[in-house]
């Protein structure tokens, strides 16, 4: 048996609400408002989810787990770190409704990855726990940990706010030295916790010191590059990536060039060309997504204008 994660599909959205559904965050928009708002944070790259699935099924069920989060304003969780309150995700889902979304823009992001760093709101998490053993139970404990530290590989991140709206999970979290509760909600069922670098920072060897340990991206790519690459981090083919980017062919060609040409620039060494026998830049396209893989700070948004400004928003807790 193997228990695995992938990000959420727009498909997956209602099955895995249903794991918890008075904790979906329709409170305040109404389910059809709320469910929409889901689907369409699918596809936002500031959206990070992970599905857990079991092969085989176990107890006939392959879903086994669903969590979300999302990368925050900071004047948002400046807000809810001064006045918490039970069911953060119906206040994210009203933002959205109302057209003042608290999702950071590329802009807020770019600034505060040159900065203080960002904050992540985790908004759903939940889990088949009493279908699980011992052994699985702590399987897919470790594995939400780690599909949510790969997701955020190379954003600088100030803070995690986490509002737990289940008992297990709300145990595994007060297990975690890492987090601490800030408020609790009896009648809700639900706790706020918070984790900040600092406090991940004191404890050597945990997985949190991955979340937090920011590196400067050093290639200074454009955001049409770093388009390019995630996309192709995917497995995308150049005829694929057409279709992605919305460009012609011809385009996505001339955009590898125009990317190897930024990054000969700084690390001359990585699109070197004494591999490629067969001219078409198979293994400079290969070395070039090796290194990005490892640096995912390089295809993050950064305000090279403001490096090392504190963050506007200051810091709090």
């Amino acid at each position: 048996m193997a228990i695995t994660w992938r990000p959420a599909t727009w498909n997956d959205i209602e099955p895995c609400l249903c794991l918890q559904p008075s904790h979906r965050g329709d409170a305040l928009v109404g389910l059809d408002a709320c469910l929409r708002w889901w689907q369409r944070l699918v596809d936002h790259p500031y959206f990070i989810s992970a599905v857990l699935e079991a092969n085989p099924p176990i107890q006939g069920y392959r879903l086994i787990g669903f969590g979300a989060a999302i990368i925050a304003t900071c004047k948002f969780g400046n807000a809810e770190l001064l006045d918490p309150r039970p069911d953060i995700a119906s206040r994210i889902f009203a933002s959205f409704d109302s057209e003042s979304s608290v999702l950071a823009t590329r802009d807020e992001l770019a600034s505060a990855n040159a900065g203080d760093g960002v904050d992540v709101v985790l908004i759903f998490n939940a889990r088949r726990d009493h279908i699980l053993n011992p052994a699985e139970r702590h399987e897919v404990e470790m594995l939400s940990v780690t599909s949510f530290a790969e997701q955020l590989a190379g954003f600088r991140i100030r803070r995690i706010l986490s509002q737990t709206t289940s008992k297990p999970i709300t145990d595994f979290q007060r297990r975690s030295a890492e987090f601490r509760p800030i408020a609790e909600f009896p009648d809700a069922g639900e706790v706020l916790h918070l984790m900040t670098k600092e406090s991940a920072m004191a404890l050597p060897g945990s997985i949190a010191n991955v979340i937090f340990g920011f590196r400067e991206p050093v290639l200074r790519l454009r955001e049409s590059d770093q388009q390019l690459l995630l996309a192709a981090l995917k497995g995308a083919t150049d005829t694929e990536l057409a279709l992605r980017l919305n460009i012609t062919l011809s385009a996505v060609k001339a955009r590898w060039r125009s990317t190897f040409a930024r990054i000969e620039e700084v690390m001359p060494a990585l699109v070197s060309d004494s591999e490629d026998r067969d001219g078409r830049g198979v293994q400079k396209r290969h070395r070039v997504l090796a290194y990005v893989r490892a640096h995912m700070e390089e295809l993050r948004p950064y305000d090279w204008r403001t490096q090392g400004d504190a963050n506007a928003a200051g810091s709090m807790f």
